[in-house]
């Protein structure tokens, strides 16, 4: 499945009488799965910035025997959350808007009416005619939906802590507040007279919760004391709690159906577990279906569990024997689009944990996908005419075979000891930003047998590398841009580095034109630095962002910048004296950016493969 957004042309702040117009062309929008919720013969399950709507063909016991995909709805940001009531679903969108969707007719939804938020959502819980959402940092927010068409802000709550997730019964609401602020209750039935009530401290993060109305019941994540945490909440101004559930480390979300608790477990805990709640002070955990990929949420419908996967998509299991949770439907999507790199008409994406990924862009409007290679979690890919070269973070390296695009073939790997964040191949070496374990140096000469002959300590993060006229430019984290002489790729010799004492300067991404090394330096913005002598690397020019640079491409006298919130384009005619010129919001955090004559490639994580014109 493919979907594509094709954006208004974006408002360009201009400067100088200079202007850049930047239009998003198309998307890849596929993504990780974070949400979903089903009712009836239908499912819905959010994918990027897409929610996909599901039919279900059951048989006479109601066993659902089938599964065919009947629409989709789009969404500018990410989804977040959803939840249905009657004929309408809501979705909560990353980008900060609350879209409510008729859905009497699920193979043509149609959207009644949106409000917008200018906050994070985390999560959505609806009673009566108000919605509720967790809004991060903003506390909760208080929604009249009497209107579909018309959702209207009431008011909102500035609840401690960071607001994670929530559940409301009868006017309360309980929030998973994240670390320190652990349990939060509140009473909202009077939106104008909103108070505090009660809270209780929890390790670690608490990050989801529900409850039975007796009881709350919170998951954290934690390294020391990651449990299921259940309070008796009786007395909302003191709440006790009566058991912990231990976990090996945590989960997102957990949720309550009779006197089970499904628990979407992470890391160590990754995939779904039932535990049993019946009684509250001694809950006893009953199965688990484990899987390497830390799951997002769980929703529970006639003894199914709906399991949001993350980058591996959409897992349906089957509960009804609560001691073994069985898969009986798999729907994939795509993963944190980390890394792209382009050659003729195929754009190669390093897709987190789905590995590679080929889409062809021909045709930029409507990107379609050819092939994908599953690898432990690609970060960075560099295309070398047959091959593509693959940063696979804890994994190390991989090199993958697409001499036919359709059939990508891994024809050979190398661990290294970090996390293999950027790649660049030049000549017969393959030069890698691995984290902690900073630059190596691999001889790819032999494709099938790669070999490690050099390793450089760089004293921080090693996130990108670039190499030019023999100098391989680091961007290693707190460290700075750290320049290594690589003419005998044998015996590389750090030659200078350029870094800041400031706490909001951090080396992610490095690119070289000429003279001047371009650095997105954090929050600090873009940095130009003098690298006419490598040996002397010196300050030439910076531009200012508000949000975390972290990532740069170069093409032609202009430089994009992708920081937390957008692209920023800037003339760097002069690099002394970069300007901006314009700029377009994007629907979610980015890692990378990829800028050349057919068009500008951003590797969007969760919000997939954005295309934008120049």
């Amino acid at each position: 499945m493919s979907n594509v957004i094709v954006a208004a042309p974006a408002e360009i702040g201009v400067a100088n009488n200079r202007s850049s117009t930047v239009e998003m062309a198309g998307r890849w929008n596929q993504g990780p799965v974070f949400a979903s919720v089903a009712s009836g013969n239908y499912l819905y399950f959010g994918s990027s910035g897409t929610v996909r709507v599901v039919a279900v063909e059951k048989d006479g016991s109601g066993n659902a025997v089938a599964w065919e995909e009947v629409a989709s709805i789009q969404t500018d940001g990410v989804v977040r959350d959803m939840i249905l009531r009657d004929d309408h679903l809501y979705i909560a969108d990353g980008s900060g808007w609350l879209r409510l969707v008729n859905i009497k007719n699920p193979t043509k939804p149609k959207l009644s009416g949106k409000l917008a938020l200018d906050s994070e959502i985390k999560a959505i819980h609806i009673e009566n005619d108000r919605v509720y959402i967790a809004a991060g940092w903003k506390g909760i927010h208080i929604i009249d939906v009497s209107k579909p068409h018309k959702p209207e802000l009431i008011d909102s709550f500035p609840s401690k802590g960071y607001s994670l997730d929530l559940v409301v019964k009868e006017g309360i609401a309980y929030v998973a507040a994240g670390h320190d602020a652990g349990l939060q209750i509140s009473d909202l039935s009077n939106p104008s007279e909103a108070k505090a009530l009660g809270s209780h401290p929890i390790a670690g993060s608490a990050s989801g919760i529900d409850t039975n109305g007796r009881h709350v019941f919170v998951v954290n994540m934690d390294d020391h004391e990651p449990s299921l945490s259940i309070f008796d909440v009786s007395d909302k101004e003191n709440p006790i709690q009566v058991a912990a559930a231990p976990l090996e480390y945590g989960a997102e979300r957990v949720r309550i159906d009779g006197n089970l608790a499904y628990v979407a477990g992470v890391a160590n805990d990754a995939g779904l577990i039932v535990i049993d709640v019946a009684d509250p002070a001694n809950p006893q955990k009953l199965g688990a279906w484990w899987d390497s990929t830390c799951s997002e949420s769980v929703t529970i419908d006639n003894q199914i569990a709906y399991l949001a996967h993350g980058d591996q998509g959409l897992e349906v299991l089957d509960v009804r024997k609560p001691h073994e949770p069985t898969v009986i439907k798999h729907f994939a999507a795509a993963g944190h689009v980390r890394g792209i790199d382009t050659q003729g008409e195929y754009a190669f994406i390093a897709n987190g944990y789905r590995g590679l990924k080929v889409v062809d862009v021909t045709d930029s409007t409507n990107p379609k996908d050819i092939s994908e290679l599953k690898t432990y979690r690609a970060l960075d890919v560099d295309v070398a005419g047959p091959f593509v070269h693959v940063a696979d973070d804890w994994a190390g390296y991989k090199l993958i075979d697409v001499s036919d695009p359709h059939n990508p073939v891994e024809i050979a790997s190398l661990d290294t000891p970090g996390y293999a964040e950027g790649i660049q191949v030049n000549g017969h070496y393959a030069y890698i930003a691995d984290g902690e374990g900073g630059l190596r140096i691999l001889n790819v000469s032999n494709p099938k047998q790669p070999v490690e002959v050099a390793a450089v300590a760089l004293g921080g993060y090693a996130y990108e590398v670039s190499v030019q006229n023999d100098i391989a430019f680091v961007a290693a984290g707190k460290a700075g841009l750290v320049a290594v002489n690589v003419s005998i790729p044998t015996s590389p010799i750090i030659l200078d580095s350029y870094k800041f004492s400031e706490r909001k300067f951090e080396a992610r991404g490095v690119e070289i034109k000429g003279a001047h090394a371009y650095l997105a330096a954090g929050y600090m913005g873009l940095l130009v630095v003098d690298i006419t002598s490598p040996n002397d690397l010196k300050s030439a020019g910076i531009f200012e962002s508000k949000w975390r640079a972290n990532n740069v491409s170069l093409f032609g006298d202009r430089a994009y910048l992708i920081d937390s919130a957008s692209i920023k384009v800037l003339d760097i005619s002069n690099p002394e004296a970069p300007v901006h010129i314009g700029d377009h919001t994007l629907p979610a955090n980015a890692a990378r950016i990829h800028a050349n004559e057919e068009g500008i490639y951003v590797a969007g994580m969760e919000s997939g493969l954005l295309i934008f014109e120049q």
